[in-house]
């Protein structure tokens, strides 16, 4: 990152991750892997199980929505303009209390937006629903194993 630059959301960078509509403004390779930001538009029933990252830390800004976060043993009622901090080995998770939230995600240094690629496809034309159960053993299984190889513990 030694030159000005330049992204805004678009089809080349936004795609869905577990339920949940990404954007990849900042990668890694674009900051010499010291950090990377996504815009998130996290959905009411689409939220991460409380998990641990053992590499990064991450950053949430929340834009638009309201999001409780839990992170370790505080609990976090944010609304816009809020900023929380989920230092890396504390476990965390949040729960959305609007239909919708927009959040500007960082991690620092970069790595997870790779995990988020990697279990990541194209926004379909029709958002799915909020599942009315648990995720199949397949895809628990999926997460927690590609969890894993970006040491992040579910």
């Amino acid at each position: 990152m030694d030159k000005p630059f330049i992204r805004q959301s678009s089809k080349d960078n936004t795609f869905m991750f577990l339920g949940n509509i990404v954007s990849f403004l900042v990668n890694g390779d674009d900051t010499k892997g010291r950090y990377a930001t996504i815009l998130t538009e996290e959905r009411r029933g689409f939220e991460p199980p409380p998990h641990i990252h053992t590499r990064e830390d991450e950053t949430f800004f929340i834009l638009e929505g309201e999001i409780t976060y839990y992170v370790g043993d505080t609990m976090i009622k944010a609304t816009p303009g809020t900023y929380v901090y989920a230092p890396r080995g504390v476990s965390h998770t949040f729960k959305v209390n609007t239909e919708t939230a927009r959040v500007l995600l960082s991690v620092y240094p970069s790595g997870f937006e790779q995990f988020m690629k990697e279990l990541s496809v194209p926004v379909p034309n029709k958002l799915p629903t909020p599942p009315d159960g648990p995720p199949s053993p397949q895809d628990v299984q999926k997460l927690v194993s590609t969890a894993l190889k970006y040491g992040i513990k579910i």
